[in-house]
């Protein structure tokens, strides 16, 4: 479904409008292609904003945070070449913390379950052992009866007269009558202690199963929150892959059409350069909500990386994914940004492409993308078929 672009402005930053967003000077698609290779000086705005980009993505220990925002303030402060190595060096340590932190809250996990099952085992056992006594209880119990049957048959063999076979009867009877009394009372405190082993049996299967049942949610809290990113809220790179994969074995299964689109903001370089990272992390914001509220459910939009995004766009014809495409252009050139009063207009170009018969993931995106780079060539704000 199509939306109206918003009609309110989008203010991103107080900073004063730069010369420089209307020219070629700092951007990449205007440099010469004999142009010498650059020294780090060139690329050290490049290699800072992947690092801050990566320290995003990792979600810290509480511990380690204040690490993480000291290692982000010295990348924002500028690194040179002979600071870079120690600031990789500590992204390092907070990279294997993150690592080892999941790693330790599975083993703290496993090391409960291991006593909670130990616990259940050793219930179990208490149980078998109940049942066992009352089985051998109750074979005691038969005996017990037998021998004093065969007393009685015996007593009664050997009475002489009527006052010594009453007298031996009503003996022998005593006897068998508090023998069944006895076991009644035997078996009733073990049926007893039984049922409240068996209840705490019980209690601990159900307590096991809420356990694995919160830490199933957790893991695929943690799953999902490692396919999403942080800034949009778009799926990630790692997302994409998922995603592509099912989407390609539902095309190959059912059929129909598969359209893979790559997008691109033009000119994001002089926004960054321009105003900051925050006001291009506002833009990116914006600019992912627009696109993806104009989307069907079974469209999947990710943010691929930068300024970059990749869509799908199932069972539809590529005049379809046309029309679609347009329509996100022109809501991007539509969104009125302005940075301290002044208005600014921001584009985004893409390359669209359908898969053809038999073909995987990685030849499609090849050739969306340099569709993208054409429409790039050919001026911007524009959609180019691949």
């Amino acid at each position: 479904m199509v939306h109206d672009a918003p009609s309110k402005a989008l203010a991103l930053d107080s900073l004063p409008l730069d010369a420089r967003m209307f020219t070629g000077e700092g951007d990449p698609d205007f440099a010469l292609p004999e142009r010498p290779e650059p020294g780090y000086s060139a690329v050290a705005p490049h290699v800072a904003e992947s690092l801050l980009g990566l320290l995003d993505e990792l979600e810290l220990p509480s511990h380690h945070q204040p690490q993480g925002e000291a290692l982000r303030e010295r990348v924002r402060g500028g690194l040179n070449w002979y600071e870079l190595v120690p600031v990789l060096d500590d992204l390092a340590v907070l990279v294997l913390a993150v690592t080892d932190s999941g790693q330790r809250e599975f083993a703290g996990y496993l090391k409960q379950l291991n006593e909670r099952l130990a616990a259940f085992i050793g219930t179990l056992s208490e149980a078998h052992e109940g049942y066992s006594e009352s089985v051998e209880s109750s074979r005691s119990f038969n005996q017990e009866l037998r021998e004093q049957v065969s007393d009685l048959q015996a007593s009664v063999q050997e009475a002489v007269d009527l006052p010594s076979l009453k007298q031996a009867l009503e003996q022998r009877l005593d006897g068998l009558l508090s023998t069944v009394a006895e076991h009644q009372r035997q078996r009733e405190g073990r049926e007893e202690e039984v049922a409240q082993r068996l209840q705490a049996l019980a209690q601990r299967v159900s307590e096991m199963e809420q356990e694995a049942q919160g830490f199933r949610n957790h893991l695929e809290e943690q799953r999902q929150k490692a396919l999403t990113d942080p800034l949009t809220g778009l799926a990630n790179r790692a997302g994409w892959a998922e995603r592509l994969e099912l989407e390609i074995a539902r095309w190959r299964r059912y059929g129909g059409d598969l359209l893979l689109a790559v997008l691109d903001i033009d000119h994001f370089k002089r926004i960054n350069d321009g105003y900051g990272h925050l006001a291009g992390d506002k833009v990116l914001k914006i600019i992912a909500g627009e696109l993806n509220k104009r989307l069907r459910k079974t469209d999947f939009l990710a943010r691929y990386g930068g300024e970059e995004f990749v869509l799908l766009v199932p069972s539809t014809p590529l005049e379809g994914g046309v029309q679609l495409l347009e329509t996100l252009r022109s809501a991007i050139e539509a969104c009125p940004f302005h940075f301290r009063g002044e208005p600014m207009a921001i584009t985004l170009s893409a390359g669209l492409t359908a898969f053809a018969a038999g073909e995987g993931g990685d030849a499609a995106f090849a050739r969306a993308d340099q569709a993208l780079y054409r429409a790039k060539r050919e001026g911007r704000n524009r959609i180019a078929l691949g």
